[in-house]
């Protein structure tokens, strides 16, 4: 599949929400805070807690630079969290490693979905094209490795 542009909010929710839903066992997330990802909206919340809810084995993995915006904005994420915490993971990425200036979202091996800058809405996006999402998925896992674990649901820290 040849990857689909978009360059509107309206158009990259529509590729985020496509993402997710052709999602069958991980989705990963890398952002700068996540805030234009809406994931707080109802429709989406509901998309995400149907992932959940579909097979125990399934991921969730969420990098951010600064997971403030989603702790404090993100209730219905949050409690996802606390329901999930077996599928969902939110971490921050390392503030010493080198960090991509560009946010995307993986769906298995072949979903993705790229903004080409943090703060900005052009992007690309496909359904199924593994030989590009390759990149992604090295980048999102050398950031995983070094991230901290430190989002939680408890203001101590246990789950």
């Amino acid at each position: 599949m040849s990857p689909v542009e978009f360059h509107t909010h309206a158009d990259y929710l529509a590729a985020l929400d496509a993402l997710i839903t052709t999602a069958q066992w991980r989705l990963r997330f890398y952002d700068a805070t996540l805030e234009k990802a809406g994931l707080n909206a109802l429709a989406r919340y509901q998309q995400l807690r149907a992932f959940c809810l579909g097979n125990p084995q399934r991921r969730i993995e969420i990098l951010l630079d600064d997971p403030a915006y989603v702790q404090t904005h993100n209730p219905r994420l949050m409690s996802l969290l606390r329901d999930f915490s077996h599928v969902l993971e939110i971490r921050q990425t390392d503030s010493e490693s080198e960090r991509p200036a560009y946010a995307f979202a993986l769906a298995d091996r072949g979903g993705w979905l790229k903004c080409f800058d943090k703060n900005a809405h052009p992007g690309e996006w496909a359904g199924d094209d593994a030989a590009s999402a390759v990149l992604l998925h090295q980048t999102f896992e050398q950031l995983w490795q070094r991230s901290i674990p430190n989002v939680s649901v408890s203001t101590l820290g246990l789950a």
